[in-house]
């Protein structure tokens, strides 16, 4: 396996590379360790609600405590994407700009970091359409059983809708993300 170093020295302790870890090294290894735990929140997140949290609820013994759970359980796990996507884009921009500066950097590169943006950029619009449904839901709250974004297609909804609903776009296009930074990462495309 070929190493690849970032920045304009090599860096770490690694056979090879010269000298120990400095405080860049230590501040760029805890970077990228907040984008990681970010986005293993809200793609992990996305996981766990739409293939757990949402048929659960859908079941017909939730039907009297539905609304007041689904309240509660958006609101939080909101708030934490929320946090996670500043995160995101706060780390974001810092990889990108220590990656960039680095040597070399070809148009593979380029155009896999361009796809990964470009996803990120799909998830948050697919994140902000699905925040103003949750929205307009919590300023009018229904009681029983309501129709979400990730019903299934059995249940009237079509399934094209069904597969283009907000929530399954941000799960897909966050697994794509994760396959596109381990291209990056492993330097497959060098």
């Amino acid at each position: 396996m070929k190493l690849v170093t970032y920045g304009a020295k090599p860096r770490g302790l690694a056979p090879g590379l010269e000298g120990p870890l400095d405080g860049t090294d230590i501040l760029l290894a805890a970077v990228r360790w907040i984008h990681v735990i970010a986005a293993v929140v809200w793609v992990g997140g996305s996981i766990f609600y739409l293939l757990v949290l949402q048929p659960a609820l859908s079941l017909p013994d939730t039907a009297k405590s539905r609304p007041v759970v689904e309240y509660a359980i958006n609101h939080r796990f909101r708030d934490l994407i929320d946090v996670s996507i500043v995160a995101l884009i706060v780390t974001g921009v810092a990889i990108t700009f220590d990656r960039l500066s680095s040597l070399p950097i070809t148009t593979a590169y380029y155009s896999v970091l361009g796809l990964k943006i470009f996803a990120f950029l799909t998830m948050l619009i697919m994140a902000r359409e699905l925040g103003s449904r949750i929205g307009r839901s919590w300023r009018a709250p229904k009681m029983g059983p309501k129709k979400s974004s990730t019903a299934d297609p059995r249940q009237g909804h079509t399934p094209i809708r069904w597969l283009l609903s907000p929530s399954r776009v941000i799960l897909v296009m966050g697994l794509f993300a994760f396959f596109l930074s381990a291209l990056l990462v492993l330097s497959l495309i060098h």
